[in-house]
């Protein structure tokens, strides 16, 4: 196993297989507005902080993604392969992501429950409830060194 952060080089070369990758395993839970963002995304906004890209490889297959825009407070989400699943990719790469950026937001579906178990087992907390992009009741959780104040759509 290799969790490894794309550099605005490797993230340019390697955008359309994530984009596949997304598209095949996400379950149609990863947003239409979140899958924009990752196609627009310029490279060397990877550079700046609160962003980042990681994937998760197996000899050299793509076990899992996930991507960190402002933290989360802009954009994020968790894609692991559908055959990869149960096995802890989704927690190696939210535990990552957070070391690195040293607090993490996401928004979760209520009834995403596989999402909301990743995000509870690293220590998630929680702390709002709001009508996503879907409709859905979803929540808003964080960790690390986290304030309610940084998230604005509440």
């Amino acid at each position: 196993m290799f969790i490894h952060e794309l550099s605005p080089a490797l993230f340019s070369r390697t955008r359309e297989k994530l984009l596949r990758f997304i598209h095949v395993h996400g379950d149609r839970r990863i947003t239409a507005r979140a899958i924009r963002w990752l196609r627009a995304l310029p490279a060397e906004m990877l550079e700046e902080e609160g962003n980042i890209v990681l994937i998760y490889t197996q000899n050299s297959k793509l076990l899992g993604c996930i991507a960190v825009y402002g933290y989360g407070t802009q954009e994020s989400f968790l894609v692991v392969h559908q055959k990869a699943r149960e096995q802890g990719i989704g927690t190696a790469l939210t535990n990552a992501a957070l070391s690195r950026l040293g607090k993490l937001y996401v928004r979760v579906a209520a009834d995403n429950t596989a999402s909301l178990k990743t995000c509870f087992t690293i220590g998630m907390v929680a702390f709002a409830c709001v009508r996503g992009v879907t409709g859905k009741p979803t929540l808003w959780l964080a960790a690390g060194d986290w304030r309610k104040e940084d998230v604005k759509t509440i």
